[in-house]
């Protein structure tokens, strides 16, 4: 037989150099292959905009089309809720516009007197305010998902909507309440604990849809600014109460009911997040300024290895409105005046729109995108390591010990270091390594991302600019997707409506180094059944509201410790 000539036929005592060199070569051309699909995004959202010409191309296949693809169970909607803008006069969009921008800048360096009576004009005109609304919800999705995309290469996103909303992307068909019959005979309190049981049967079966399709797909990381509220259930439990009882609930008893609602939701939601691991949930806090350890807020306050569940920081500090808590929110990223797209529809001759939001709901599609850069780095890292890598790599704050459990905000640098680390060494010394600055920052590791500032120029950025406080009053919750809605939102960009992007592959969206401010109140995400009112009940917010300032006026004296 005729001896194999060539370099890949060589005996194996008599490997080269050279062919170790082209094996090596091999397996990272392939290893990069794969990569071109990338990690994908779930954005279980509303008013998202399909037809965006930086976002449709990172949708993942297109199977948002609604002729690309039927599965059983999905129906795939076309994006005619974003064909026409909500606000449809375009002088009130310009107005609406330079409101967002007004209130960024206000919270960040303080507005000259012109700008100051426009904005306190506006901010007393309801009308108004209803637009600026109507404006948040038709554009939330389209926020979260520039912030998901807004480094790095490869990451697909993957829009989805829950039940009964009218916006697209993905809905599940969900018939757990068709056919039912009417309960005869039945005490108006039976009648009331029913519905709030029902409700739990809804809200749990549509996570638990949600959650077995995003699974089938192969789907990473699922991102989910939305969130069910205290301070809602318990208003909307004491409204309802007393439309169909007709007397008052006592308090202790409606606290007793919404503990145990809040109780039964999380236990079903923990089974489904465990029973799909294979998927990484980053959960917003809630922007409610409240204690999660103490208030309740869904699904934020799930406890599972495979979630994240993020504050809203502004510079080096929790944002006033941010929910916080050292046992179910585990770390800050950037929440405060955070640039993102605008819906094509509000577009002039086709050139893209960019607006500052302010929420936990833009903090965390922040800590997703590390996340899918962190998977696209190691493909085989798996959820409950890409978790350890975010929290263990952070950037710890004395000040943030009793409020967040890693007491940390987010670095994505160290957080990437340690990634590609992970290729060579054990995860623990991975992470020892990535955030001990013996390994230089290339960028090759930092995939594009530019240089760690050093300590010295961070402590510079903040000092240059202090946080103002932001109200949970100003970033209120709405709800759009399961029953209720969490915002959040992330630092502040210059020139908010007209700034492109870096490049075509990166918006010019905050880091998590100055502390910037401007507050927009971002929507969450979740159903109408169960909309959110502010409940006179509960304490105070961590500050008081405080008015825009005017420039020359002094803001805090110094950046006031985490609300």
């Amino acid at each position: 037989m005729g001896s194999l000539r060539g370099p890949f036929f060589l005996a194996p005592l008599s490997i080269s150099y050279y062919n170790l060199f082209m094996i090596r070569s091999i397996l990272l051309f392939l290893l990069t292959s794969s990569l071109c699909f990338g990690a994908t995004i779930a954005i279980i959202d509303t008013g998202f905009d399909l037809d965006h010409d930086y976002l449709r191309p990172k949708i993942l296949k297109k199977e948002t089309d609604e002729e690309a693809i039927d599965y059983y169970g999905w129906d795939f909607f076309d994006n005619s809720h974003l064909k026409k803008p909500v606000i449809e006069d375009k002088s009130s969009l310009n107005e609406i516009l330079r409101y967002r921008d007004l209130r960024a800048k206000g919270h960040k360096q303080g507005l000259n007197q012109d700008e100051f009576e426009w904005f306190k004009n506006k901010s007393a005109d309801k009308s108004f305010m209803e637009k600026v609304r109507l404006f948040k919800k038709h554009s939330h999705g389209t926020f979260v998902a520039g912030i998901a995309l807004r480094e790095g290469e490869n990451i697909n996103i993957f829009p989805i909507r829950g039940l009964n909303i009218p916006n697209p992307v993905v809905m599940v068909e969900d018939q757990s309440n068709e056919g039912m019959i009417p309960p005869k005979g039945k005490t108006p309190e039976e009648k009331f604990q029913d519905e709030i049981n029902q409700s739990i049967e809804r809200v749990s079966k549509k996570f638990s849809k949600i959650c077995r399709f995003i699974s089938n797909r192969k789907i990473e990381i699922v991102n989910a600014s939305y969130g069910i509220t205290y301070k809602n259930i318990m208003t909307k439990f004491r409204e309802r109460y007393k439309e169909m009882v007709g007397t008052e609930i006592d308090e202790t008893k409606l606290k007793i009911v919404v503990d145990d609602y809040f109780t039964k939701l999380y236990s079903r939601g923990e089974k489904t997040m465990k029973r799909y691991s294979n998927i990484l949930f980053v959960f917003s806090a809630g922007n409610s300024g409240l204690d999660n350890d103490t208030y309740h807020h869904y699904p934020s306050r799930i406890k599972v290895d495979n979630a994240i569940t993020v504050a809203a920081m502004n510079g080096d500090y929790l944002a006033t409105f941010s929910n916080f808590g050292q046992r179910f929110v585990d770390i800050g990223a950037p929440g405060v005046a955070i640039l993102s797209l605008v819906p094509k529809v509000y577009s002039e001759n086709g050139t893209d729109l960019y607006s500052p939001s302010s929420g936990t709901s833009m903090a965390a599609p922040y800590v997703s995108n590390i996340a899918a850069q962190i998977k696209n780095t190691n493909i085989n890292l798996n959820p409950f390591q890409i978790k350890k890598i975010i929290l263990e790599t952070g950037d710890m704050k004395d000040h943030l010990k009793t409020k967040l459990s890693s007491a940390s905000i987010v670095d994505n640098q160290k957080a990437l270091r340690a990634a590609l680390l992970t290729k060579d060494f054990k995860i623990d010394q991975a992470i020892s390594l990535g955030t001990s600055g013996v390994v230089p920052v290339e960028d090759k590791i930092s995939f594009g991302i530019a240089p760690a500032l050093t300590p010295e120029e961070i402590q510079q950025k903040v000092m240059e600019s202090f946080p103002s406080v932001i109200t949970p009053q100003e970033v209120e919750e709405d709800s759009t997707i399961l029953e209720d809605t969490t915002k959040s939102s992330s630092s502040s960009p210059k020139n908010p409506k007209t700034a492109p992007p870096g490049n075509s592959e990166q918006l010019p969206l905050g880091s998590p180094s100055a502390p910037e401010k401007s507050s927009d109140p971002a929507p969450s995400n979740q159903s109408e059944e169960l909309s959110q009112k502010p409940s006179e009940a509960l304490p105070a917010s961590s500050s008081e509201p405080q008015p825009l300032l005017l420039e020359g006026q002094s803001q805090e004296s110094s950046p006031s410790s985490p609300q």
